[in-house]
């Protein structure tokens, strides 16, 4: 007895058997007639968009080194002109808040949050020394008349209008240097600020 091979299940129902499908290149191309259903789906994760840190902290930065030496410019000039031991005290801190300012303009110009925090903490002791010279202009002057560095016209002139500019001073010092602090602490609060995580000291 003989039996017949099993037929390829492979084959069409006529026996013949189906076409090959020929592969170029990983792409398997479909005969006619044939489709693909389904929906198309992402990978799963987070997608994250990476995007250049802002300029707030690298325009407030060179702004408050123009600034800074300025004020150095100005504090070096008062030296030229009449001075007494008050006088000289309050320059002598202007110029040195001047080189901070400067200091913290570099540090804040190359994205160091500490350079954001010691411009704030200059614009603060800069009220301080501000308030302090406009408090004392009637000593500062006595002195300066005593000395015979100013004319006591001059000092008449001066103390006629004391206590306006005295008023006037202190309320403009204190709205221009909070307009500044606001300014300078805009680089704080823009999201991707691009600031590192160095402290002044403590916790600031």
């Amino acid at each position: 007895m003989w039996s017949e091979p099993p037929q390829d299940t492979n084959d069409n129902a006529d026996g013949t058997a189906p076409p090959s499908v020929q592969v170029a290149g990983g792409f398997v191309p479909m005969s006619e007639g044939t489709f693909l259903s389904g929906t198309t789906e992402m990978a799963p994760g987070q997608l994250i968009m990476l995007q250049p840190p802002s300029s707030a902290a690298k325009v407030i930065g060179i702004l408050a080194i123009i600034w800074g030496v300025i004020s150095a410019g100005g504090s070096l000039l008062a030296f030229l002109g009449p001075m007494n031991t008050l006088l000289m005290a309050i320059n002598v801190l202007s110029f040195g808040l001047a080189g901070a300012t400067v200091a913290g303009g570099v540090m804040t110009m190359n994205y160091q949050r500490q350079g954001v925090i010691l411009l704030l903490l200059t614009v603060l002791a800069s009220t301080v020394v501000g308030g302090i010279e406009l408090t004392n202009t009637e000593a500062i002057y006595d002195e300066m008349l005593e000395s015979g560095d100013l004319t006591q016209e001059d000092y008449d002139l001066i103390m006629a209008n004391s206590g306006l500019v005295e008023g006037v001073g202190l309320v403009f010092l204190a709205v221009c240097n909070g307009i500044c602090g606001l300014i300078i602490a805009i680089p704080l609060f823009v999201s991707n600020n691009g600031l590192d995580e160095s402290k002044l000291f403590g916790s600031l």
